[in-house]
């Protein structure tokens, strides 16, 4: 069996903006199914500005546009919130 050469043009293929986004957000998803471990995500309690907190990370937003997309004073809530995470989990 011989592989066809790729035709001209199709090596250098890069998805759209639009598209990577969706998939970003297929992957969010798909991690969210698996955390809850066959729970529908219909019925899953979670703190919503955590949940943007995520998206602004699977997108790989800039400082900048977090800050347009979550306000500074969630930032602040998120970033206490996780630093507090990270201090009960040290060893004292």
């Amino acid at each position: 069996m011989t592989l066809q050469p790729p035709l001209d043009g199709l090596t250098d293929f890069h998805p759209s903006e639009r598209t990577r986004l969706v998939f970003a957000l297929a992957k969010f998803r798909k991690e969210w199914q698996a955390a809850v471990k066959g729970v529908t995500l219909l019925e899953v309690e979670v703190p919503v500005g955590l949940l943007f907190n995520d998206i602004a990370d699977k997108l790989h937003l800039s400082p900048q546009e977090r800050h347009v997309f979550l306000g500074g004073e969630l930032i602040n809530e998120v970033e206490n919130l996780l630093e507090t995470c990270v201090k009960k989990k040290l060893p004292n």
